[in-house]
């Protein structure tokens, strides 16, 4: 496609606090941002997530003023805001170290944007006292920068952001620098804050779990494009890319060619002779290379040939055992030496799974998706990952 288009829900004009149209941004040859079109529906958390390198920071620098687009428009509730400096802009970001001041205290640090606005020194501790205890820090306005947590820290640079009411707010991986039970408090509150503000975020990260968690929208980005927006749910049931399938939660993949395809069963063939049943809601004809994504979490292991039918069973050695409480996984090879990763369920009897036996891994065709293998990709060893 030369463009693209992607809408949320809100698709009246007046419900959308942002909408870009065909923005684009060249370093040179490169384009970091390639026509990229959308818009946010009031209200809604939106978070734009993809690998280092994909654009999704330049696009970020874009809405909030910091750079120049080479084409397109910015629209905030309806009005374009090319050419608007960032301090004119109803938009306020926070950045991934926070760029508190040290040496003003909690109070001092949200009245920095109360000053700078213009607004009346006599109303700064009723705003301030009032976003300090919707960010659950009353009576904080007195203590340094350096008396605080990490957790409170962030509290701060967001209630510093939220006090001015802007209509947008830009985080820029603000939980990046968090060990990782902070960050994983740090998503609920960060998701409690906004419908508390009830503000528009646009949120930039690579963490899939902060996007899932905290989004109504998330748009998923590569090479300057977005491959899909959607659902938390959307994206990780129904990707509409091969890329968006690899990218949003863990899959194995195998590599291989279209034998043939009943209704939206799709028979393959892996270069090893494997034949596998997939799932696939488009036509693709016989003979074409494809990728099969399987999650983890559909795969049955039993240790003996599961008596009921299953579209597709495959006898496999262990490997080793990945423990991480509810989360734990098993490797296991198969006869052609791919390695797949099975989530076992937190009844798993781990005595029983030592490396070097032989089980058996079974799924339904309808549990996995398959892509068309892009040309410049078809010869692509067959792994599942």
């Amino acid at each position: 496609m030369s463009e693209q288009a992607f809408v949320s829900d809100a698709s009246a004009e007046e419900q959308e606090d942002l909408a870009c149209s065909l923005l684009s941004k060249h370093f040179g040859d490169f384009a970091a941002v390639d026509k990229v079109s959308f818009s946010i529906a009031r209200g809604a958390f939106f978070s734009i997530l993809g690998p280092s390198g994909c654009g999704k920071t330049t696009l970020l620098r874009m809405l909030a003023g910091f750079q120049e687009p080479d084409s397109g428009d910015i629209l905030i509730k309806g009005r374009s805001v090319l050419h608007t400096p960032p301090n004119k802009r109803p938009v306020n970001m926070v950045f991934q170290h926070l760029a508190l001041f040290p040496t003003m205290s909690v109070a001092g640090n949200i009245a920095y944007g109360l000053k700078r606005k213009g607004i009346p020194k006599r109303e700064h501790e009723a705003l301030i006292n009032d976003v300090l205890d919707k960010v659950q820090l009353p009576g904080y306005g007195n203590k340094r920068i350096d008396q605080l947590s990490g957790g409170q820290k962030q509290r701060v640079a967001i209630a510093r952001c939220l006090v001015l009411k802007p209509a947008v707010l830009l985080l820029d991986e603000p939980l990046g620098a968090l060990d990782l039970k902070l960050r994983e408090q740090m998503k609920i509150e960060l998701k409690r804050l906004q419908q508390e503000f009830n503000t528009t975020f646009v949120y930039i990260t690579h963490d899939q779990s902060e996007a899932l968690v905290m989004s109504d929208q998330v748009a998923v980005m590569n090479k300057g494009r977005f491959e899909q927006v959607g659902t938390p749910q959307e994206l990780y049931y129904q990707p509409a890319t091969a890329f968006v399938a690899g990218f949003i939660g863990d899959s194995n993949q195998y590599v291989g060619q279209v034998q043939e395809q009943s209704g939206e069963t799709i028979t393959l063939v892996t270069e090893h002779g494997v034949r596998l049943l997939s799932h696939s809601s488009q036509p693709m004809p016989a003979g074409a290379p494809i990728t099969v994504f399987i999650r983890p979490e559909v795969m049955q292991i039993s240790m003996v040939k599961p008596e009921t039918e299953q579209d597709n069973c495959l006898q496999v050695t262990i490997l080793r055992t990945l423990f991480d409480g509810a989360r734990s996984q098993l490797q296991v090879e198969t006869a052609e030496g791919a390695v797949l990763t099975v989530a076992l369920p937190q009844t798993a009897d781990f005595h029983a799974l030592e490396p070097g036996r032989s089980v058996y891994v079974s799924w339904q065709a309808n549990q996995c998706l398959c892509f068309p293998v892009p040309a410049e990709t078809e010869a692509q060893p067959e792994v599942a990952q």
